[in-house]
């Protein structure tokens, strides 16, 4: 065992009996899969899953070039619900494979727990297993329940190799989980490269891992000339708009923790300035315990920052961020482990405190309105409604589209999909040429953070009337306009 990767925490090292023996962590398990699987049907589809189950629903060579030319990340999550949609034919239905992986996510961070924290573990565990925003995202079909758990568990698995490092069938299983991991996301190749870092550094003569790495890669370049296709599309990251998301590195610790509850308590600045000591602290206090392993699941966050801001790619985001959550619960917990031994009162105020807010924003969002997703269904039947024959539709914020497929605005129409400012342009440039318009916005500041598609149709179309939804989770909202050109006399163009 490998007690110096874990500083001087009390009991720090792994505990002899099995993590299957230890009734704490199928505590910790069973409040996991409750909070993942209670309501995992009720909510509608959202437009990011859409677009998945659009693209898993196609052949897997369809799918490797729709990949190609239309997003940007790998395939792992469109290869399993292709391969789940042989199974059912409610698409809804995949979301038990990302709430399994949350489950799995939360047994990883037990055992890296048990390893870091000591006799603190079932506390950060459970707080990980109550975490509001991991639990939203792991009820969600996207890749973002995987990225976390499967980066957890490839930290989990290295560790747990590092304890033998002679027995091959360790680093068989922590390459099999890189794979994994690499294909899932590439925000994982932060992960990957902080692994390797931390190898060089404190046990660059372990040939299983350099062999395990190596290989994990070598199976990965065959995706890279996808990658390179890819890398232009940029997510809709542009670099004017990455300066106003600055703000957000000091709300993550916030979003991470304890988001759902009222934004007036979340966002308010004795809040954030609390959180964000709170996980210096932790920090600090890591490295004053020499505790490298805990400082090492944090490495991710920091070289994600640089590449943001050397990059100009807007990956700061909280579905950006998610790996980031399972460390800054640590740090607050090595805090409460600090403070205990100084004065247990407090301690224990901080660690139930922490837990309260994490509770109640898991709640919030399983039965509070403003938390629910935008309810895609309804809005299809209120555009079906208004819809004529011959009407144009433009779709700022293509995702839109994907939760629409089967409805009037999908079919049998010119439609317009605007994934980027170039797109907004060719629209613009031929807009003067169309009759009525229905202009569905989603998220536009994105795709056309300057307004061109809608600006533009203010100017060649006169005549418009606009109708907003009410914000969702996260700000969702859609504004929806018809146009109609000069001379049109208000139910259908000339």
């Amino acid at each position: 065992m490998n007690a110096s990767l874990y500083g001087n925490v009390p009991q720090a090292a792994p505990e002899t009996k099995p993590l299957w023996r230890d009734p704490a962590f199928w505590l910790t398990l069973g409040c996991a899969a409750l909070l993942r699987f209670w309501g995992l049907f009720r909510h509608p589809t959202i437009v990011d899953e859409a677009f998945t189950f659009y693209i898993a629903s196609h052949s897997v060579p369809q799918i490797v070039h729709l990949l190609r030319v239309g997003d940007f990340h790998p395939p792992l999550v469109y290869l399993i619900g292709h391969a789940l949609l042989r199974l059912t034919s409610r698409a809804y239905e995949l979301r038990i494979a990302t709430a399994l992986f949350g489950v799995i996510g939360v047994a990883a961070t037990y055992a890296l727990a048990r390893r870091i924290l000591g006799r603190w573990a079932l506390v950060a565990a459970l707080l990980v297993a109550c975490n509001p925003i991991l639990i939203f995202y792991d009820s969600i079909f996207r890749m973002y329940a995987m990225l976390w758990s499967l980066a957890m568990l490839s930290w989990a698995c290295l560790f747990w190799a590092l304890d033998a490092p002679r027995q091959s069938r360790r680093w068989i299983v922590y390459g099999v989980v890189l794979v994994a991991l690499l294909y899932t996301q590439y925000l994982a190749f932060f992960t990957l490269f902080a692994q390797i870092g931390f190898i060089a550094v404190f046990r660059r003569r372990t040939t299983g891992f350099w062999v395990a790495s190596a290989l994990a890669i070598v199976t990965f370049a065959p995706w890279l000339p996808i990658f390179i296709s890819q890398y232009p599309l940029g997510g809709s990251a542009y670099n004017t708009q990455l300066a106003g998301h600055v703000w957000e590195i000091a709300q993550a610790p916030a979003v991470l923790l304890i988001d759902g509850i009222p934004q007036s308590l979340e966002y308010a600045l004795p809040t954030l300035i609390l959180l964000n000591v709170m996980v210096v602290a932790g920090i600090v206090i890591a490295w004053a315990q020499r505790n490298w392993a805990a400082l090492a699941l944090v490495a991710p966050f920091f070289v994600q920052l640089l590449y943001a801001f050397a990059s100009g790619k807007l990956i700061l985001g909280e579905r950006y961020l998610l790996q980031a959550a399972v460390p800054f619960e640590f740090f607050c917990v090595l805090v409460c482990a600090w403070l205990a031994v100084r004065l247990l009162p407090a301690a224990l105020a901080i660690a139930c405190a922490l837990g309260v807010l994490t509770v109640a924003g898991t709640v919030d969002k399983h039965v509070l309105a403003p938390y629910q997703p935008f309810d895609w269904a309804e809005y299809g039947h209120f555009l079906d409604a208004k819809l004529a024959p011959g009407d144009a539709v433009v779709f700022d914020g293509g995702l839109s589209y994907y939760a629409l497929i089967g409805t009037k605005a999908t079919t049998g129409r010119q439609i317009y999909l605007i994934s980027n400012p170039a797109d907004a342009r060719r629209f613009a440039a031929g807009a003067p040429r169309i009759g009525r318009i229905w202009y569905v916005g989603y998220q536009a500041e994105l795709p056309d953070p300057d307004r061109i598609v809608f600006d533009s149709l203010v100017r060649t179309h006169p005549h418009h009337t606009s109708w907003g939804s009410t914000a969702s989770a996260y700000g969702d909202a859609v504004l929806t306009a018809l146009f109609l050109p000069a001379g049109a006399d208000g139910s259908r163009s000339p």
